[in-house]
């Protein structure tokens, strides 16, 4: 399944919302410089995983943030490439929610391989309300 960057940004605001569809997806979508941007997520009985592809990446040129709710992870890393300096910048943000304790939330990166893991994520139960 193909996703557009609306879908996939609700897609994942659902996991941590309890609006998922199914406990896991893996996308990849185009950054607005056109490069991919490759991130899956998974659901476990103990929370959320986001695991966040960023090749050249390490935990000395990427910052994991949270404040009011929103995960943000940006980056800056330069590489020689054909003898030329090359620059690479990633920067994305997600709606984690208010009622995830930024406390507990961990982030690893090893081998280009971002893992964020957000504990005590329960898929909520839908609540129909009755009309007046």
């Amino acid at each position: 399944m193909i996703y557009t960057d609306t879908q996939l940004g609700n897609l994942f605001d659902g996991i941590f919302g309890g609006k998922i569809p199914n406990s896991y997806y893996k996308t990849s979508v185009l950054t607005k410089n056109g490069t991919p941007e490759n991130y899956e997520v998974s659901q476990s009985k103990d929370g959320a995983y986001l695991f966040f592809e960023a090749p050249g990446f390490n935990k000395s040129n990427l910052k994991v943030e949270i404040e009011n709710g929103i995960l943000s992870i940006k980056g800056q890393r330069t590489y020689v490439l054909n003898d030329e300096k090359q620059s690479k910048s990633i920067e994305k943000e997600f709606k984690l929610g208010s009622e995830y304790d930024p406390e507990l939330i961990e982030a690893t990166i090893e081998d280009g391989l971002l893992t964020i893991f957000v504990p005590g994520y329960k898929k909520k139960e839908k609540k129909k309300i009755s009309l007046l």
